[in-house]
């Protein structure tokens, strides 16, 4: 697989994980249970969606690793290559 697929691949992941972040972000927001804590949520909003995103992307790679090259062949630490 080319290497600029691998890297729109993640950025099209973390960019989902961003939004479904924020998106998490605004339904917390709303919820009773953290109503206690609600005026630190919104003084640092960016930092609890990004925290958020993280953790969501982390969970996306866990579940679904980014595909690995498909010929990946260690050389020889001692510089022999056997030939065929």
């Amino acid at each position: 697989m080319d290497s600029t697929t691998d890297k729109r691949q993640a950025a099209v992941r973390l960019a989902l994980c961003g939004g479904g972040a924020a998106l998490l972000y605004a339904l917390a927001i709303k919820l009773p249970v953290l109503e206690p804590h609600k005026p630190w949520l919104e003084e640092h909003r960016i930092q609890t969606i990004g925290l958020a995103a993280a953790a969501l992307f982390g969970l996306s790679l866990a579940l679904a690793p980014l595909s690995a090259p498909a010929d990946t062949q260690e050389p020889s630490p001692y510089g022999y290559e056997p030939v065929e």
